[in-house]
């Protein structure tokens, strides 16, 4: 997974739908749009993405998400140059936090930040600049203690883990809801009613050991790789889904492919064993 900041600077663009974005965030609902990545082709679904306010006081962080999609071509977002027939790089993002454009992580805060002091935030290139392990490590830390700042709700979805499609059946070949099985509520459900709400590879149930406020909280888990999905597919919540803990779920996508749930579960079982 890479990290890329893409940017927004409302002198140049009107975000019509900031306004609505953002209060989709706050019901717990998708917030999916596209972005201009500049020049940048490099994006790949499953790469995480901050969004980067330019232009007007104040400048800084407003957003993150996960990409939905790989880059791809469309009218440029210019109307001018749209007119002239000029096309554009874009992907597909699932926000999981915005905040208002009063309300950003400000460059101050991130030019101090070592090791983000070393990018060049005052003059921020075009949408789709890459940052290093080390820096995207340092955003996390960053953005997650702003958003407590600003009383918004510290993101807490994976990119395989993403809340809310509404559907079993899932055009692939549109890929704007990539991993949509794992995040439709309905499939979710019927998953956990028949494997359970305990983790399938570590065994750990969350209200066993936070009580109320562990109840009916798991993760699932796609089995299929997405390489295999064709362009139209239909998810069996019994056969496809599986239960897991964030952390497993975490470990089981640290390959590609996923690693199996045997196989973590091995890996587990072997770690606890006297």
């Amino acid at each position: 997974m890479a990290t890329y900041i893409l940017t927004w600077n409302p002198d140049r663009w009107s975000w019509d739908e900031l306004d609505q974005q953002v209060a989709r965030l706050r019901r717990n609902e998708p917030a999916l749009d596209r972005w201009s990545t500049g020049n940048t082709k490099s994006v790949v679904v499953g790469d995480r993405l901050f969004l980067l306010k330019q232009g007007q006081e104040p400048r800084g962080i407003m957003g993150s998400g996960w990409a939905t999609s790989d880059v791809f071509r469309d009218d440029h977002w210019d109307s001018v140059r749209a007119a002239a027939g000029d096309k554009a790089n874009y992907v597909n993002v699932d926000f999981d936090s915005l905040v208002a454009p009063d309300a950003v992580l400000p460059v101050s805060d991130l030019v101090q930040a070592d090791p983000l002091g070393s990018v060049h935030w005052n003059s921020m290139p075009a949408s789709g600049f890459g940052l290093s392990d080390d820096a995207a490590e340092a955003m996390e830390q960053l953005w997650r203690e702003h958003l407590g700042r600003v009383s918004t709700p510290t993101p807490q979805r994976l990119p395989e883990e993403v809340e809310d499609s509404r559907t079993y059946v899932e055009g692939a070949v549109t890929r704007i809801c990539v991993n949509a099985y794992e995040r439709d509520r309905t499939a979710r459900a019927a998953c956990v009613e028949h494997w359970g709400d305990s983790c399938l590879v570590c065994g750990f149930r969350f209200e066993d050991y936070y009580g109320a406020l562990g109840l009916d909280y798991i993760h699932v888990h796609h089995l299929k790789p997405l390489g295999e999905i064709g362009e139209e597919y239909v998810v069996d919540p019994k056969n496809d889904l599986r239960p897991v803990c964030p952390n497993c779920h975490a470990m089981l996508h640290r390959e590609t492919p996923p690693i199996s749930i045997e196989r973590l579960r091995q890996i587990v079982h072997k770690r606890s064993s006297p």
